[in-house]
């Protein structure tokens, strides 16, 4: 068991300032290079070569695995998709991707008419039998696409025409085209002679980019696309470089190797503006999370994981481990500033004297856990472990927490159930790009597919085909959302410790760089000063 004080402890004097403002989503830059705290004024020259350090890059660029950063960072300025999700300012407004526009002909269809004269870098055209290819290739379970969890009540996607492509579903689901902005779009011909796997480490699309050079887990340099469907991009070169070790991406800023590094530590955010590097800070639709195995061992008991619950001090992690930046998980999936947030649900008290008499109760003792968490996926993913992993073993019942440290891949085949997991796993669940709670609730459908935790209750089922069919706005909508916070909350499938910030920075003579509310850099808008 981890010494009294603990991880918490040692980390408090790493504190700065709070957010100000939890709906200050969409980022410009918070410190300019003269320390006035503006946003940049006037915009910079096009043209330039960007180059990124990050902390992981996913081994492929398949835009059918996941809709989230980091990967969608590096997929979706390549793919086509057949709607867009813009949250570069508040709100979220689907707009055309392939589809210029859609229409509901009823409960369980809708047609989506096609944008004329896009054709893929290979000459292939962006028509009905390309987005029919791909809807097929994402529905096929062999395929193993991340996507059909979300998109798998599609029955059936048909031609009406040449420009129209119908899609039938299993039942109702009123934001069926938000959910397709994260529907990728391949060229049929070329994916087929390739294979998936192929075409995955070597995309073409109708974004913004191209890929010039993919070198897994490593580098990633992207081009202007010269098929864009989105206009011009500003830079002339973006390369991403993975450096895994939170200082030494600090060090590539200050050296100029870099112009901007992702998951900025946060005791390193003072001294880079203090040496007039701009630091972009953001809350990101994504809910950092401990998956709690409920299949079997002793976290089969509901009454183990309220006590894991309440032995968690969340407003310590959040100023204590993340200075302040993020916002306190209160007992549900939602962030407080997303459609289906209900006030009524609460966090488990912090109270480690309850939290032993539920584990008493439980009949459980000498539990020797482990906990499998990321490294350089999360901002401050291993020392949150720590700090968790000190509180959980605070408990009587508790005899030690083993951390398990994961390099990215291994990580990612835990999450999708392709390795074991282990007692507690921690995961940072986005509802990017959709903004919508029902992203994240869905997840713990006991049908859902890929279904990670094996969690099941009709009751949430029920609810959820509620909130599925319910219009946007509405309060039959918001009420199915606050009756599945609740039995979440009550069941405790998993621990919502936090809404996690996402902190960027960049030098000085950086221009236009945005992060949007789904958390993905505006990479087309980037331009460079002189100087």
């Amino acid at each position: 068991m981890s010494p009294k004080t603990g991880v918490l402890g040692r980390l408090r004097a790493l504190r700065v300032p709070a957010l100000v403002g939890v709906m200050a989503l969409l980022v410009t830059a918070c410190s300019s290079s003269n320390g006035d705290n503006e946003p940049d004024s006037a915009p910079g020259e096009a043209g330039a070569e960007i180059v990124v350090g990050v902390g992981v890059i996913n081994p492929d660029l398949d835009a059918f695995s996941a809709t989230s950063p980091p990967r969608s960072y590096y997929t979706y300025p390549v793919w086509s998709l057949l709607t867009r999700v813009d949250t570069t300012d508040e709100g979220a407004e689907i707009v055309p991707g392939v589809a210029e526009s859609w229409t509901r002909v009823d409960d369980l269809t809708w047609d989506f008419k096609l944008r004329p004269d896009l054709k893929f870098p290979n000459g292939e055209p962006v028509d009905v039998a390309a987005v029919i290819y791909s809807t097929e290739f994402m529905l096929d379970p062999k395929n193993e696409s991340g996507v059909r969890g979300k998109l798998s009540i599609i029955k059936t996607v048909t031609a009406v025409g040449d420009d129209t492509v119908r899609m039938t579903m299993d039942v109702p689901e009123a934001i069926l085209p938000r959910l397709l902005g994260a529907m990728p779009i391949v060229p049929p011909k070329m994916h087929q002679e390739m294979g998936a796997k192929a075409f995955n480490v070597a995309p073409i699309g109708t974004g913004a980019f191209m890929v010039e050079k993919f070198v897994p887990g490593q580098e990633l340099v992207l081009v202007p696309n010269p098929n864009s469907a989105h206009g011009e991009p500003k830079p002339a070169k973006i390369t991403f470089k993975v450096i895994a070790e939170d200082a030494a991406r600090v060090a590539a800023l200050r050296s100029g190797d870099v112009d901007i590094i992702s998951k900025v530590p946060i005791d390193a955010i003072n001294s880079l503006q203090s040496n007039n590097m701009k630091i972009y800070d953001a809350v990101e639709p994504r809910t950092y999370t401990l998956d709690l195995y409920t299949e079997n061992g002793p976290l089969n008991d509901k009454r183990v994981r309220q006590a894991i619950a309440m032995s968690l001090d969340l407003d310590g992690l959040v100023q204590g481990v993340m200075g302040g930046k993020g916002l306190v998980g209160e007992g549900q999936l939602a962030p407080q500033f997303m459609s289906g947030y209900c006030e009524e649900v609460k966090r488990w008290p912090f109270d480690l004297a309850a939290a032993n008499q539920l584990m008493t109760e439980a009949g459980v003792s000498g539990l020797k856990l482990k906990f499998q968490t990321s490294q350089g996926f999360i901002l401050n993913d291993s020392l949150l472990a720590q700090a968790i992993g000190d509180m959980i073993g605070k408990l009587d019942a508790v005899d030690s927490v083993e951390i398990v440290p994961m390099e990215f891949s291994n990580y990612l085949d835990v999450y999708y159930n392709r390795t074991p997991r282990a007692d507690i796993f921690a995961w940072g669940m986005s509802s990017s790009p959709f903004v919508d709670a029902s992203v994240q609730l869905e997840r713990l459908v006991s049908d859902y597919t890929p279904h990670n935790i094996e969690y099941a209750n009709p009751q949430y089922d029920e609810w959820f085909t509620k909130l599925r069919s319910a219009e946007e706005g509405t309060p039959e909508r918001q009420q199915a959302a606050c009756e599945l916070s609740k039995i979440f909350r009550e069941d405790v499938p998993q621990v919502a410790v936090m809404t996690l910030p996402d902190i960027w920075a960049s030098g000085p003579n950086i221009q236009e760089f945005k992060v949007d509310q789904a958390g993905n850099p505006a990479w087309e808008l980037i331009t460079r000063s002189r100087g």
